[in-house]
């Protein structure tokens, strides 16, 4: 007798799975027309015709994305697999009011990246001791953007690099982006905490969502690491 089998219930992809990266470009979009700029400059100036080069994210091999003393990375499905366990087992802590922290090389926020068709080949991290680098070239192609076909958008790319600092304590409500450029011209650091046009809301508002998501209270970069703590009792 033939029994019906449900299929297991599909894993949760984070904040570089499904409409993470749509929210990103948008926001970012908005931001720079809220604050002056025009459509021209937009796709002129702060987007380009051509993809950057980002570091290849699967298996990373460039030494900022590989923790010393490592000889062989798994396979990148692998990699993934295990680190979402790791944060779900955090998450799970944090539910239990539980102090712990979990933490992350560069190459384990690429195997993540890498593991989603949606971000595939369109970032990639590095982590030199205290500090991370964030590349990014994206094509907006691949991103249903309200207004893309319609200003002429479709052709271009978002090519940005985000480095972040973060001493210990640093929090989502707290963290700063030290530099930010987008297609190579320098933009304020603060664009966290820019006001959305039409929306009324932040990206930080956004980064405190994906951290309450997992329970993280706190964290830093140190050592070539990002390490996520959850608050105890």
């Amino acid at each position: 007798m033939n029994s019906h089998v449900e299929p297991p219930p599909k894993r949760g992809m984070g904040c570089f799975g499904k409409g993470c990266l749509l929210l990103l470009v948008f926001g970012i979009l908005l931001v720079i027309v809220g604050v002056g700029g025009t459509f021209w400059s937009v796709r002129n100036v702060y987007l380009s015709d051509k993809p950057a080069l980002t570091p290849e994210t699967s298996p990373p091999t460039e030494t900022g994305a590989v923790t010393p003393g490592e000889t062989s990375a798994p396979a990148p499905s692998e990699k993934s697999a295990e680190v979402r366990e790791r944060l779900d087992t955090m998450k799970k802590a944090a539910r239990s009011h539980e102090r712990t922290g979990v933490e992350l090389t560069a190459a384990d926020i690429n195997a993540l990246i890498a593991a989603n068709r949606k971000s595939s080949g369109t970032a990639s991290v590095g982590i030199n001791d205290t500090a991370l680098q964030a590349q990014v070239s994206i094509p907006l192609q691949r991103l249903d953007l309200p207004f893309r076909n319609a200003l002429g958008l479709g052709d271009r790319y978002l090519n940005a690099t985000v480095t972040i600092v973060a001493p210990p304590g640093t929090n989502a409500s707290s963290v700063q982006l030290s530099e930010v450029t987008l297609n190579g011209n320098r933009i304020p650091a603060g664009l966290l905490d820019w006001q959305l046009p039409g929306i009324r809301k932040s990206l930080r508002t956004y980064v405190i969502k994906y951290a309450n998501h997992y329970g993280v209270t706190d964290g830093e970069i140190r050592d070539g690491k990002v390490i996520l703590y959850t608050r105890g009792h």
